[in-house]
């Protein structure tokens, strides 16, 4: 009798060794409904089943079949690619959460259609990997709840997509700038872009100052690398890039070392209905394009309090400003190159804008500007606008606020065609129904639109803000 005990207790503890195990093994697979499943505690000798899972995403996707609208769910844990691997058609690829999944290793997504990848960290580990997304040739993607960190040149890469969301993701540490005071530097950015078609690009949060570069900036594989304005212009055609928080280092590699960072950049590109909004900026966004139909910028906020910027490089036909609050920089607008046209700037707020110009700079011609309903508060004694090439007939500069906060600043408007119905407060009123009184602006509550309401009932139709504009959202 006591033999038998003894024989049934050893076989309950046997049986209670085996159980944690099991229990184990349950808890690490991925939990969720999907098609294939791929757990740290799996095999590649399996079948990719919930109870028999893959142990690598690469076996996955080389095994899963192609534009059959299949889901590989991705457990906890760390997986390796060992360098860049294709993610075919019709897949979507899900982990379990940014902070439960982490794949380490390069994402090529080259000729495909119906891409989704979602919820997981992609991982350059400490730059070993170059890049960690390359899409090329993409119709309906959709990528989304992703951080993206630690890559050696860059952290997405996409160019001749369409059909396309891009959201919800950080991107952090994923490129370098090799700055050299003079000139003669190299940098990356953190994504670059060409050749989108009806894309919406939005709720990205970059910050690339741990080793420098750019945020967003265009390349393509059709420039040549040693003169690349000598190749086609990039088509970007119903883009929007909304809810953006962009953050870089100081100086451009380029330019000779003292151009400021790029937080966005368009250039060599031809836009039809772009937009970008709501965003938040520590430095300049430059739109350089070529034959652009129409590019609108609105509701987005600068500001820094140490980098050097100017809010946008406006080198581009058929551009509207409007409804922005660009807080320090020097020259808020600024358009160096020649040829272009219809710029459109309103109900925008300047502050505390420096030299050499607070408002617009201008080395060429700007056929038909309008600069109306913006407010304008100066904190120095400096020109608001320079036309190095002088001014054009169809210039309008109406209906603004002109506030100087350090006592009378003089003649500073520098304009002299177009200029009507603007109010001027410690500046020399200048044009047609010039005006010269204290729009008293609140200059309390939140900024802008508490801080800089005028409470002087004179004050209709003037400046950005009025006595009883809404609350709106500017910036992220």
């Amino acid at each position: 009798m006591r033999k038998t005990i003894v024989r049934m207790l050893f076989v309950l503890a046997m049986v209670l060794a085996v159980v944690p195990s099991c229990a184990a093994n349950y808890a690490a697979a991925p939990v969720g409904k999907a098609d294939y499943y791929v757990a740290a505690n799996g095999s590649d000798r399996g079948k990719g089943t919930q109870s028999a899972p893959w142990r690598s995403v690469n076996k996955a996707l080389s095994s899963v079949p192609h534009n059959q609208g299949k889901t590989i769910l991705v457990g906890a844990g760390t997986f390796d690619l060992g360098g860049e691997v294709s993610v075919p058609s019709g897949v979507h690829l899900k982990g379990s959460g940014v902070n439960r999944t982490t794949i380490q290793g390069g994402l090529k997504i080259l000729q495909t259609k119906n891409v989704t990848i979602d919820q997981l960290k992609l991982d350059g580990k400490r730059q070993a990997y170059r890049l960690a997304l390359w899409i090329l040739n993409a119709d309906r993607l959709s990528l989304h709840d992703l951080v993206i960190t630690g890559y050696r040149e860059d952290a997405l890469s996409i160019e001749r997509a369409k059909n396309g969301e891009i959201y919800n993701i950080a991107m952090t540490d994923n490129s370098y700038n090799r700055w050299v005071a003079g000139g003669g530097g190299k940098q990356t950015a953190t994504m670059t872009i060409a050749n989108l078609t009806d894309f919406v690009i939005h709720d990205l949060t970059i910050d690339s100052r741990a080793r420098g570069g750019s945020g967003i900036v265009s390349y393509s594989d059709q420039w040549g690398k040693d003169r690349p304005w000598e190749g086609p212009n990039s088509i970007l055609k119903n883009v929007k890039f909304y809810n953006l928080d962009i953050k870089v280092d100081r100086w451009h590699a380029y330019g000779g070392g003292s151009t400021p960072q790029l937080t966005l950049e368009l250039w060599h590109q031809t836009c039809h209905n772009c937009e970008i909004s709501q965003s938040t900026f520590n430095s300049t966004i430059s739109l350089v394009t070529n034959d652009t139909s129409k590019i609108r910028v609105h509701h987005n906020l600068w500001s820094s309090s140490d980098n050097p910027f100017y809010a946008c490089e406006a080198d581009s036909d058929n551009l509207e400003f409007d409804h922005n609050y660009v807080r320090g920089g020097s020259y808020p607008i600024a358009m160096f190159g020649e040829g272009k046209k219809n710029l459109t700037v309103h109900h925008n707020i300047f502050e505390k804008t420096g030299a050499p110009t607070l408002v617009g700079h201008f080395l060429n011609r700007m056929p038909n500007f309008k600069f109306y309903n913006n407010t304008v508060y100066a904190d120095s004694k400096t020109r608001l606008f320079y036309f190095e090439k002088g001014e054009t007939p169809d210039q309008e500069i109406r209906n603004n606020i002109f506030y100087s906060s350090v006592g009378n600043a003089g003649d500073v408007l520098n304009a002299k065609v177009g200029v009507r119905n603007n109010l001027f407060y410690n500046i020399k009123p200048v044009g047609m129904n010039a005006m010269s009184f204290d729009p008293q602006l609140a200059r309390s509550g939140n900024q802008p639109i508490l801080y800089f309401q005028p409470k002087n009932k004179r004050v209709t139709d003037l400046g950005a803000i009025k006595t009883d504009t809404p609350g709106q959202t500017i910036g992220k």
